[in-house]
């Protein structure tokens, strides 16, 4: 087996990793799990990139795969590709911030690294994006958290999820990125609990068809 370390913005990216990636990837002959960034690793949150940098230079010199999992929201600018991506349509921005940091790493490490072994990955534009792969099974979820019925939570998410025209076009606004539009319908959503529970529900097969970004980092940990 593979042993692929994920790098992980906060605890809902840590859950998704532990228990979707790691139960589906060792199907493809690779084992994951997740860390949270910094040597403490006791909470998470977007760093500053030489934080993270110092994480993947550390897993890649001791013979490890590494990916990474942090959402494009919130992104602080001194991380590779930031500022430039900023300018760029919402499907190229995280791709622009990926192939700089692969570049960056890739100097660091030198000459006989084998770019391969490190598989960036920043979501578009935040976790709970994924949620919005599928309305009713996010709705089945927040429905007893909810004030609404599940007739009219269905509705206002599908509205959202319409307007945008894909899950992970809901953009990076203080009070519309994809979080902010759930817990300003469901005040009672809490990210931490409810976010690895409603993607669970989805599940891969759903996440991959409706999530593009998404589904490539899946083929890409597939394959190695």
């Amino acid at each position: 087996m593979n042993e692929l370390v994920v790098i992980v913005e906060g605890e809902t990216e840590q859950a998704f990793v532990r228990n979707l990636l790691g139960a589906h990837l060792p199907l493809h002959g690779t084992v994951a799990w997740p860390i949270l960034p910094g040597r403490r690793r006791r909470h998470g949150g977007v760093k500053k990139w030489e934080v993270a940098r110092q994480d993947i230079i550390r897993t890649l010199k001791e013979g490890r795969y590494c990916s990474t999992m942090f959402d494009y929201y919130a992104l602080p600018d001194d991380w590779p590709g930031k500022t430039e991506s900023c300018v760029l349509e919402w499907s190229q921005r995280a791709s622009c911030v990926e192939d700089a940091i692969l570049t960056d790493i890739s100097r660091e490490m030198g000459g006989n690294f084998n770019p391969k072994h490190f598989i960036p990955y920043i979501q578009l534009h935040e976790f709970e994006a994924l949620a919005f792969a599928d309305v009713e099974s996010l709705v089945s979820v927040v429905s007893p958290l909810a004030r609404l019925p599940n007739d009219v939570l269905t509705d206002t998410f599908g509205k959202i999820l319409k307007t945008a025209g894909h899950p992970e076009a809901i953009n990076d606004g203080y009070d519309t990125c994809p979080s902010r539009r759930i817990s300003g319908i469901v005040p009672a959503y809490k990210k931490r609990v409810h976010g690895p529970i409603v993607t669970e529900r989805i599940g891969l097969d759903v996440l991959r068809k409706r999530c593009t970004h998404f589904a490539s980092w899946l083929h890409r940990l597939e394959s190695i």
